[in-house]
């Protein structure tokens, strides 16, 4: 367990900065690993389904609200799929994207290492007639509607055991222009890097530490979220979040015998935009189905 927590700790000494956010942010990522790896598919040995509402930057005109859904599962001993829907809303631009993933498990040593891989479409639409006082009316790039349907895929690997993990992955490998005129607006690779371990503290209490570190290379340095959880009774987490020169967050999250979580998380920036909106909400809904051992719906899943 110590080479686990030092695994973490060294993560989070990783320069870290502010990050250009094009992909949807999660404060809750620790709940649903597949919206940033494909590799996590069938990792929780059910039929997992989970939904998250993100309100971002409350208040504040124009600001992003993004909805995501996902469900995956174990075929077999080896073989996991997936798949996942996002839609993202930020002033007068959308985004609608939709992912089938698929991962290969295999032993490790102790856990189980997986690669994952997705393929799928990003719809990426603008309406300007939401923008006001644009300096050119007769700009070609901000007149009417237009969108762009781009393919893209993504790969992963994820190595876990029952008490640790840690992922990388690259969720979508080509980047694309958004507009076809000046091609001065792209969709930038991300890189995203977890982990996360568990420890006992009683018989009542377990604490897990977590961090995601994420960079797009092209756009802006690397960032970090460092979390910090404790499980009570098997049932309830409450924990909470530092994002680097972004926000400090609360979370929470219930697992119920029955194989339902509900979660909640609220982000209060900590950055210059604090004057401008009343923090974040995030709500996330899940529910893993038909476990392929009946002892696994009475503990509860780590990760």
């Amino acid at each position: 367990m110590m080479k686990q927590l030092l695994i973490i700790l060294i993560l989070g000494f990783v320069s870290v900065s502010a990050f250009a956010q094009q992909d949807a942010q999660y404060t809750q990522y620790m709940f649903n690993g597949l919206v940033l790896n494909p590799a996590y598919a069938g990792s929780r040995e059910a039929t997992s389904i989970t939904a998250i509402y993100r309100n971002q930057w409350v208040k504040m005109p124009g600001a992003p609200k993004t909805l995501s859904a996902s469900v995956h599962t174990a075929v077999g001993e080896k073989n996991g799929v997936g798949l996942m829907l996002e839609s993202d809303q930020i002033g007068a631009h959308s985004r609608f994207s939709l992912y089938g993933s698929y991962a290969y498990r295999l032993l490790l040593g102790e856990g189980k290492l997986s690669l994952g891989v997705q393929a799928g479409i990003l719809n990426y639409s603008s309406d300007w007639s939401k923008v006001n006082n644009i300096k050119d009316a007769d700009d070609p790039n901000f007149v009417g509607q237009d969108s762009k349907l781009l393919p893209n895929f993504g790969i992963g690997a994820y190595y876990y055991l029952e008490r640790f993990y840690v992922g990388a992955s690259i969720p979508h490998l080509l980047n694309g222009a958004l507009d076809d005129l000046e091609k001065t607006s792209v969709y930038d690779r991300h890189y995203f890097l977890t982990s996360g371990a568990v420890f006992d503290i009683s018989p009542a209490v377990k604490l897990k530490p977590s961090i995601l570190i994420k960079s797009v290379p092209s756009a802006a340095p690397i960032s970090a979220d460092l979390n910090l959880s404790f499980l009570i009774q098997d049932a309830l987490w409450v924990g909470g979040s530092y994002r680097f020169g972004d926000a400090v967050a609360l979370l929470m999250e219930y697992q119920f015998v029955n194989g339902l979580r509900l979660g909640y998380s609220y982000d209060f920036n900590i950055s210059n935009l604090n004057s401008y909106n009343r923090g974040s909400h995030e709500i996330m809904v899940g529910w893993d189905l038909n476990p392929q051992s009946p002892e696994k719906i009475l503990s509860p899943r780590f990760f």
